[in-house]
């Protein structure tokens, strides 16, 4: 910070204590909307993944704790405003500098402490969601680095100046640490791990086989990140505004509100993948079933992908075949391609069929035939002339069919399928037929 000039301050207007100008509207619009939000979204996400689907890791935790540490962070900058932020040095008390440098001392501290769990956090869930051997080390090394980090910025930070009171109390004697270098390569490295961590997942979503509806909210998820990056630049420039002024308050108000939005909007992106189960409880229609008509089964596939939702392995019997076969031989004609199954249901239950078995097989699940003509019974003197006839039994191997609003059977208690499962259903079909199709 630099002093002002007598001929500065000579041009200053009077103290005005009564309704001064203030950044106040600012500070208090983008902290108080932003950690409302980090409240309604930590708790919507531990609902969902805790209630509805209990299925919480330790990236859900270590998120819990991150949002709790934003809190104060955020009312601190909110009562910052009563002694003096947002205000010109000219409106300002003496006696207001001891209690707002307290404030900013607890929240130099506690606000690297909230970005680098939270960037921990995230690295945590792209190790579930992505679990590649590139994704891992970068995880490993990010996480390593952010701990690193936090901890040295942590002790920068307490002990900036010495002894720790001259901080807030300028009466006290004092040797500090050149704050402008040290804040801004702080900031300048944290917006490195900003654009590193929140813009990561960028590459396999892009390459996720997902139907529009599904691609488009993951996007959307994941863009909240290019926020806090952006938040975190202009929070890096207006410390160089900061530190070129001679009005500090009124320069640290916007500092303050851009701390808040890059705390609290990362808190917030990485609650995002977690919520969709709330939302489709709240909102059915809006965000019901994500296995949808178009959707991906959970089943697996078999060969390579033909951009088809749904394939199953046909396992023909040889006994069946060989019974065709003989039965074309004594007719002396031939038929279409006739499936020979159906579905039945015995005691609530769906059933599969072999008809030419006589049984069912007793599989809980849906098939299909298909027929080109005829009685569908295999009859032969319905045939047309040239055709072969071909019974075959399709065997399903127990894997559920996903009707469009059905659930899964790790859905859980209620609700519907995550963001996060969005993505890790689809990684590990691509990772299936890859495997098939070498």
């Amino acid at each position: 910070m630099v002093t002002a000039t007598p001929e500065e301050m000579a041009a200053w207007p009077e103290p005005n204590f009564v309704d001064p100008v203030t950044r106040a509207p600012i500070v208090i619009g983008l902290t108080a909307s932003t950690m409302i939000l980090v409240v309604i979204f930590t708790a919507m996400r531990f609902y969902g993944k805790g209630v509805l689907r209990t299925a919480l890791g330790l990236d859900d935790w270590m998120m819990l704790v991150a949002g709790i540490l934003s809190l104060p962070v955020s009312a601190l900058a909110i009562a910052s405003l009563k002694y003096g932020l947002g205000l010109h040095i000219w409106d300002q008390k003496a006696e207001w500098g001891i209690p707002y440098g307290k404030m900013a001392f607890s929240s130099d501290i506690l606000f690297p402490l909230s970005v680098g769990v939270t960037k921990i956090s995230l690295c945590l869930t792209y190790l579930r969601l992505f679990p590649s051997r590139t994704d891992r080390y970068f995880c490993y090394t990010l996480s390593i680095f952010v701990t690193l980090y936090t901890v040295v910025c942590m002790f920068l930070m307490l002990f900036q100046c010495t002894p720790i009171s001259g901080y807030w109390d300028v009466a006290v004697k004092q040797h500090c640490i050149n704050l402008r270098a040290t804040l801004v390569s702080i900031a300048a490295l944290n917006s490195v791990s900003d654009f590193l961590v929140y813009l990561w997942p960028a590459k396999p979503l892009w390459s996720l086989q997902l139907p529009l509806k599904q691609r488009l909210g993951l996007i959307c998820i994941f863009s909240v990140g290019t926020l806090v990056c952006v938040a975190g630049a202009l929070r890096m420039y207006y410390l160089e505004v900061y530190f070129s002024s001679y009005d500090p308050l009124w320069e640290a108000s916007i500092i303050y509100a851009l701390m808040a939005v890059e705390m609290n909007l990362g808190v917030i992106c990485g609650c995002l993948s977690g919520v969709k189960p709330v939302l489709a409880v709240i909102f059915p229609r809006f965000f019901g079933s994500s296995y949808g008509k178009t959707s991906r089964p959970t089943y697996p596939t078999y060969g390579r992908n033909t951009g088809h939702p749904q394939s199953f392995a046909f396992q023909p019997l040889s006994d069946i075949s060989g019974r065709s076969s003989k039965k074309n031989q004594h007719t002396g004609a031939s038929s279409k391609i006739d499936h020979n199954v159906s579905v039945i249901n015995m005691d609530g239950e769906e059933f599969v069929r072999d008809e030419s078995m006589g049984s069912p097989t007793g599989q809980r699940n849906i098939a299909w035939a298909s027929a080109s003509g005829g009685d569908g019974n295999g009859d032969a003197e319905s045939l047309p002339r040239n055709a072969i006839a071909v019974n075959q039994v399709i065997t399903v191997r127990g894997e559920p069919v996903i009707l469009d609003g059905a659930r899964t059977p790790n859905s859980g208690k209620g609700g519907d399928a995550s963001s996060e499962e969005w993505i890790m259903e689809e990684l590990e079909g691509q990772r299936k037929n890859s495997k098939d199709s070498k």
